[in-house]
């Protein structure tokens, strides 16, 4: 119930050469979850109590990155750079459990990384 029957990612990135930007790298993806089910308790005019579906609407989220490859600076496979979830703040309810218990997506989170070999 609480699992969406559709989801779907895709990412693209693309790094730059002999330009400019040589050694950066950008990258943009979309996330998407389809509509779930939650549950809500309805009381029967008998007394007797039954559960009802409802609807959580399903979403979209993008995500971004920057990263730079520090090669040139005598760090071959290093590079500094950053990801960004959820990159337009977008407000949604990622799923319901009961009628009271929903719970919100995650806010933008930007994650910055540093990663040395050597």
């Amino acid at each position: 119930m609480q699992v969406p029957k559709h989801m779907a990612s895709l990412w693209a990135d693309y790094t730059f050469h002999e330009t400019a930007l040589s050694d950066v790298t950008v990258g943009a993806g979309v996330h998407y979850v389809g509509e779930s089910k939650g549950l809500y308790e309805e009381n029967e005019r008998n007394g007797v109590n039954s559960n009802r579906n409802f609807d959580v609407a399903g979403y979209t989220t993008v995500d971004a990155m920057l990263k730079y490859d520090l090669g040139r600076f005598g760090l071959p496979g290093s590079s500094v750079g950053f990801n960004v979830k959820n990159l337009f703040d977008r407000e949604y309810v990622a799923s319901c459990y009961r009628d009271y218990a929903c719970y919100w997506g995650a806010e933008r989170q930007i994650v910055g990384t540093a990663t040395f070999r050597f």
